[in-house]
C-alpha cells in the first residue's frame, strides 16, 4: 500500500467513526444515565480509536479492532490475542480516567450547592 492509499484510508476510517461516534452519543445520552453515557462512549472510542501494528515487527499502524478481526479470519484464533491487548489496555486506561472526571465532577458540583446553601443562609440569619 502506497502511502497515499495508507494515508486516505485512515482518513476515512477517522471519518466514520467520528461519525459514529457522534451518533452513539446522540443515541446513547438519551436513552442511559448520562454518566453511564459517558462510560460506554469512551469504551467505544477506545475500542474504534486504538492504532496497533499489523505485523509484530512492522511499522505499520492500523485500527486494533479491525487487525483483530483480520488476524482472526486469515491466521488462527490465538493470533487475535495480540491486538486485544492493547484495546484492553485503552478501555482500562479510559474508563478509569472518565470514573475520576465523573467523580470529581460531582464533588465539586455538591460543594458548590452546598456553598450556595451556606451562604443563602447567611443572608437570612443577617
Amino acid at each position: 500500500m502506497e502511502t497515499v492509499d495508507y494515508i486516505l484510508a485512515w482518513l476515512a476510517y477517522l471519518i466514520a467513526s467520528l461519525a459514529m461516534s457522534f451518533l452513539l452519543w446522540k443515541v446513547v445520552k438519551k436513552i442511559f444515565w448520562v454518566d453511564l453515557a459517558y462510560i460506554m462512549q469512551v469504551t467505544f472510542m477506545a475500542i474504534v480509536f486504538t492504532p496497533w501494528y499489523v505485523e509484530a515487527d512492522g511499522n505499520v499502524l492500523a485500527p486494533a479492532i479491525i487487525i483483530f478481526v483480520m488476524d482472526i479470519v486469515t491466521i488462527e484464533t490465538v493470533a487475535g490475542i495480540r491486538s486485544l491487548v492493547p484495546i484492553a489496555m485503552a478501555i482500562l486506561l479510559s474508563t478509569i480516567i472518565t470514573m475520576v472526571g465523573i467523580a470529581t465532577y460531582r464533588v465539586r458540583k455538591v460543594r458548590r450547592l452546598l456553598s450556595i446553601k451556606k451562604h443563602r443562609m447567611a443572608r437570612k440569619a443577617a
